[in-house]
């Protein structure tokens, strides 16, 4: 559901019409060691945990959820994760899958192994056609390891007369690797600071590897 919210009174208005259309991208190395054994010991996959891993830290604060519909600024109470993944038929170009977001990690984790057998036989950019507003993107480059990623973002993010903008993170996982005792694994996020600030970057962040220990 998407609940609009009162913008004139809204605290941070001026920062919004500010910065509206600025969006900028971090780039951390996330410590996965633990995580990863947690998946080797109960045999799970790591696109699906992973996943579920943003979709849980975008859905336990409002502040990821913002978006605008209609010329309405507003929060979802909820996204699906948005994920790219490659399809089985040459050339293998990538499509996008939504699988529906659930607290119960083991109800997400079925969803997602049956929605990706059917995206990766799929046709299309997107295997349900068009996007939705309601999701957080996801990409992943599992055979990268990057310091860094900078996005384009499309002029409609500053067009007010948009039908649907979302200002959403867009969230991208790299290759994971040992560095000394530990493993690591680069992780950016880009932002829209119109909505999120510095701060909302370290919350991110903190959440992200909070979640990662929540258990899969």
């Amino acid at each position: 559901m998407f609940t609009a919210i009162d913008y004139d009174t809204w605290d941070r208005k001026e920062i919004y019409e500010r910065w509206l259309g600025f969006t900028y991208t971090v780039t951390v190395e996330m410590d996965v060691t633990d995580f990863l054994r947690q998946l080797r010991e109960k045999n799970r996959k790591f696109y699906p945990a992973v996943c579920w891993i943003i979709a849980k830290t975008v859905n336990d604060d409002e502040d990821f959820r913002f978006a605008r519909i209609n010329g309405q600024l507003g929060q979802f109470d909820s996204l699906n994760p948005n994920y790219t993944l490659r399809r089985k038929r040459p050339p293998h170009l990538f499509t996008h899958m939504e699988t529906q977001y659930s607290e119960d990690f083991e109800e997400f984790y079925q969803a997602f192994l049956a929605d990706k057998i059917k995206a990766e036989d799929g046709d299309s950019v997107y295997y349900y056609k068009n996007p939705r507003i309601n999701t957080i993107d996801i990409s992943i480059t599992p055979n990268i390891i990057f310091q860094s990623i900078s996005y384009d973002r499309p002029p409609q993010f500053l067009d007010m007369d948009a039908a649907e903008t979302k200002f959403t993170p867009f969230v991208t996982v790299g290759k994971y690797h040992q560095v000394d005792e530990r493993v690591v694994m680069p992780v950016t996020a880009a932002f829209h600071h119109c909505v999120n600030d510095g701060a909302h970057v370290e919350k991110f962040f903190s959440s992200f590897a909070e979640n990662l220990n929540v258990g899969v």
